[in-house]
């Protein structure tokens, strides 16, 4: 399995029993993964930031530790390049908004915002681009060979509504 990024940090990880699980594919990526020791701090009541959108939702996939728990499960697959495409697993990442709270708050620095990046990289290198991505992604190249563009989009910057946030005040 090629990793798209630098996990050397994550090189020495693995002594220890925290780091029993370690899956077999993903090299210094799945000791990354690994690095949650499954405390379930991420799934606690409280006014810690930990995952947003488990707090909204209660679901244990959506956590940091549910996150990590499906890809550990995919990683030690026998078809881990395939398994990394579960919808699960998709839907979970997903909904991750990197927030950093995990990295913040866990005890192990859980780093999923990260995680998520090579796990996108992966998708990406399996089923490419979407079409919104590709078309963000060469906006300076459109610019470049249709100079009209600039205009346009100069245009629009000047007449643009300004957008109202609806803020009620308090009173004391």
């Amino acid at each position: 399995m090629k990793n798209f990024l630098d996990w050397s940090a994550y090189r020495d990880a693995g002594m220890g029993d925290a780091y029993a699980d370690i899956p077999k594919e993903g090299g210094n990526y799945a000791k990354a993964i690994a690095a949650c020791i499954n405390s379930r701090q991420c799934e606690a009541e409280g006014k810690q930031v930990m995952c947003p959108s488990y707090r909204l939702t209660h679901n244990p996939h959506f956590s940091t530790g549910g996150r990590v728990r499906l890809l550990k499960a995919a990683l030690n697959s026998e078809l881990a390049e395939q398994a990394l495409l579960d919808p699960e697993l998709a839907e979970a990442m997903d909904l991750c908004v990197s927030c950093k709270g995990c990295k913040r708050e866990c005890e192990a620095n859980v780093d999923m915002p990260l995680i998520k990046s090579e796990y996108l990289a992966h998708k990406a290198s399996r089923e490419g681009l979407s079409p919104r991505s590709r078309l963000f992604a060469h906006t300076p190249r459109w610019l470049h060979y249709a100079p009209w563009l600039k205009t346009l989009n100069r245009w629009r910057k000047q007449h643009r509504s300004p957008i109202h946030i609806y803020a009620p005040t308090r009173q004391y």
